[in-house]
């Protein structure tokens, strides 16, 4: 069965004091190269939400990822493979599965 995994994520002042070049540069090819990394791992995308788009300065989360995870410790090693841009963004992973009455069907839920 597959795990499903929330990864909650936001802008460290870091971020938000570098300049347009360091995160061209610097933190947008790094963000990118996490990202596909988490998918070479064997995380597949289920959903994104940004919630910045009523926002103004900078807040502790503006993003969640939703991925499905064969095996929990997937979710280990896309966190070490975050590591290094602490500077720039936090991150968090939470660990569930998908929710019982939207997702199920209704056999497997007891349903007549």
């Amino acid at each position: 069965m597959a795990h499903r995994i929330l990864v909650i994520g936001g802008g460290r002042p870091g971020y938000f004091a570098a300049s347009e070049e360091e995160k061209r540069d610097l933190f947008l090819p790094a963000f990118r190269a996490v990202l596909a990394r988490w998918e070479e791992l064997g995380a597949r995308v289920v959903a994104s939400f940004c919630d910045d788009v009523l926002q103004v300065g900078p807040t502790a989360t503006a993003w969640y990822l939703i991925f499905e995870l064969d095996d929990l410790a997937t979710g280990a090693e896309m966190m070490a493979a975050a590591r290094g841009l602490e500077r720039y963004v936090t991150f968090e992973l939470r660990i569930g599965r998908p929710f019982w009455a939207r997702e199920e069907s209704a056999a497997s839920i007891g349903a007549p």
